[in-house]
């Protein structure tokens, strides 16, 4: 026997002992298929989009990605309020607000300009809102009588009610008393909001607020200086902002009225106002705001504004804005109603052309600094309000012609609720 031969044997032998065992375990080569790792039975695996004329492929991000988070619908679109200071700037400086929609009063407006409108072209099996009723299956749909070839190109009503977007009230109470140096406070206004769709072709509306405030001054008394016991507010609102889904965007909010008594009517009666924003997402949930505020009042005509604007989840919104930053927080459901709770702050007052008891005209700045806690709502069909009640301080009354008789009224408290449908 050869060397090695006796070794070759004994594995000859060694493997004819062990063949029945090891005929039941006979395993094939694995294919491209078996190679490859299998996803487990409750894992799902990322769609991918191929774009056409490209080799590009986009995957959708896995679970958990972090998104832009409404805070108060837990959309994507950025939140804004009612009436005063959360939201977009360019709506809070104004304490207007842009118009309700399907994702609750507190959203930003969509990308659609009047949200959820109906679509003339109906998804197969929909019931059409406009034009012939479908046709049964097999048959042929019943003509229309009056027009029996159709009537063309169809009109989207749900749009042009949109244009009309909401009506709003509000009113804010700052007590007086009786100290010379008092000044009570009664501020009534009323506006509508309009909407222009697609503005300058940049896929969002331009909103066009009309507005009318009664304000009732009870004070000073017994002292040089005096007020008039009614002035008046008659002003145009005009507010853009960019795609809150972009990274780098703009607010803007542009302002001309009337602020008088009706009875010193000038030059200075009219007032522009203006704000300006950069806007940058720094992160899907933080965003930062920077720019200036134009008031025009006498003592103050321009700001500067910015901040930080963060929400760490759906339920809590921290605006870090000055000068008008709020926090806001979920609270409840009740009903139909959704209950928010906020801490807020602003830079109150205004100026005005006004006629003296001597029969003079003047022109006066009303200055303040309020801080506030409240409550807001948003309801069904829009329906929104709020009620809040704060403290106001360094209050000033400032005149033009005459800036020795300016005063400085007592601290003060501030009751103020709003509506909007």
């Amino acid at each position: 026997m050869r060397p090695g031969g006796s070794q070759f044997a004994i594995a000859v032998a060694l493997w004819c002992g062990c063949a029945p065992a090891a005929a039941q375990t006979i395993q094939f080569q694995k294919g491209a298929a078996d190679a490859a790792p299998r996803l487990g039975p409750s894992t799902v695996s990322p769609p991918t989009i191929t774009v056409p004329g490209g080799s590009n492929v986009i995957t959708a991000p896995p679970a958990g990605a972090a998104t832009p988070i409404n805070p108060y619908t837990g959309t994507t679109a950025a939140p804004f309020d009612p009436y005063s200071t959360s939201g977009s700037s360019a709506y809070q400086f104004w304490s207007n607000t842009p118009p309700s929609n399907g994702n609750g009063v507190f959203a930003q407006p969509p990308a659609s300009p009047y949200a959820a409108t109906t679509p003339l072209a109906q998804p197969p099996g929909s019931f059409p809102t406009y034009g012939p009723p479908a046709a049964p299956p097999g048959g042929v749909a019943s003509p229309q009588y009056v027009f029996p070839n159709g009537v063309g190109p169809q009109w989207d009503l749900s749009q042009s009610i949109r244009f009309i977007q909401d009506l709003r009230l509000r009113h804010t109470y700052v007590g007086g008393g009786d100290d010379p140096t008092d000044l009570g406070i009664n501020d009534t206004e009323t506006a509508v909001t309009f909407t222009i769709p697609n503005f300058l072709t940049t896929g969002q509306p331009l909103f066009i607020s009309p507005a009318f405030a009664l304000h009732l001054w009870d004070g000073p008394s017994f002292m040089a200086a005096d007020l008039p016991p009614t002035a008046y507010s008659a002003y145009l609102d005009a507010q853009w902002a960019s795609d809150p889904n972009l990274q780098i965007g703009a607010e803007v909010g542009f302002r001309v009225g009337v602020y008088t008594d009706f009875n010193t009517l000038n030059d200075d009666s009219l007032r522009i106002q203006g704000l300006g924003l950069g806007v940058l997402r720094l992160t899907p949930t933080l965003t930062a705001k920077i720019g200036v505020m134009y008031l025009d009042r006498n003592k103050i005509k321009i700001l500067p504004a910015g901040g930080l604007l963060w929400t760490p989840t759906p339920q809590v919104r921290f605006d870090f804005f000055f000068p008008q930053p709020k926090l806001s927080a979920y609270l409840t459901t009740v009903g139909r109603f959704e209950l928010w709770g906020y801490v807020a702050g602003e830079y109150g007052g205004g100026a005005w052309t006004i006629e003296r008891a001597d029969g003079t005209s003047d022109a006066v700045d009303i200055n303040d600094i309020r801080i506030s806690s409240g409550i807001e709502w948003t309801g069904p069909r829009g329906l929104t309000g709020f009620v809040e009640a704060g403290f106001v301080f360094r209050r000033q009354v400032i005149y033009v012609v005459t800036p020795a008789d300016s005063f400085n009224p007592d601290d003060s408290y501030m009751i103020r609720a709003g509506l909007s449908f």
